[in-house]
């Protein structure tokens, strides 16, 4: 998946100028202070995109996980439990509550970045930035590829949502789909998943963890049985 990657990594070098518009701190605050921000429309997006592509946002866009991807691979040091539903579902609520009470009152696009249109235009913004990426290195180096992709972050919530949504109307969404019977359970796909899903088992029994899925297509580049597919469904 070539191409993933240069999304990706792309989004991530652009991370100076975008952070703010991926920042959970700020799009809470935005919320609280009845004003609609630009972050509100890149969460909304998210929740649309995981209607259709699943958990794809985290592979192909999201620069925090393009800066996990960056690092050296590390094993899993054990499986930790898993707390994206409850990040999730606090941030969830901390954006909804606010509007739902009073509504919004005015817009300001972009939130926090009307001078200078940029996320790191200061001191105080370099800090900021250098203890958010060093954070999430550090979390990744000690405890494993994707840690914060796979247990703890916030921003799970919208894929989340966004797939529960989509099986609800019964929208068509892309999936990975799989043949066991074409399988040879040699657990290359499962060695290789990003988000460290035991593929092989999931094969093996027809039943796949679209919540869970990046979309990475890790598991299809390793598969030479053919045993996997990505395509639209229902």
């Amino acid at each position: 998946m070539k191409l993933r990657k240069k999304i990706s990594f792309l989004s991530f070098f652009l991370l100076p100028i975008t952070l703010n518009y991926f920042s959970p701190v700020l799009i809470v605050q935005g919320s609280f202070e009845k004003t609609f921000t630009s972050m509100h429309i890149i969460f909304g997006l998210m929740i649309l995109l995981a209607v259709f592509f699943g958990g794809a946002w985290c592979s192909y866009i999201c620069p925090f996980g393009a800066l996990q991807d960056l690092l050296p691979n590390t094993s899993s040091k054990g499986k930790l439990p898993n707390l994206k539903l409850l990040t999730g579902g606090v941030f969830l609520v901390l954006i909804v509550a606010p509007i739902v009470m009073g509504g919004f009152q005015k817009i300001i696009l972009p939130y926090h970045m009307q001078n200078t249109k940029m996320s790191i235009s200061s001191v105080h913004d370099l800090i900021r930035y250098y203890i958010i990426t060093i954070s999430i290195i550090l979390i990744t180096i000690a405890a494993g590829k994707r840690t914060w992709c796979r247990y703890i972050c916030p921003m799970y919530i919208f894929n989340y949502v966004g797939i529960k949504i989509g099986r609800f109307f019964k929208l068509p969404t892309l999936k990975i789909v799989s043949e066991s019977d074409k399988c040879t359970q040699c657990r290359k796909c499962t060695e290789h998943c990003l988000m460290g899903l035991d593929v092989a088992n999931m094969v093996k029994n027809n039943k796949w963890n679209t919540n869970e899925c990046i979309k990475c297509g890790e598991c299809l580049n390793q598969c030479k049985c053919d045993a996997l597919k990505i395509k639209w469904t229902k």
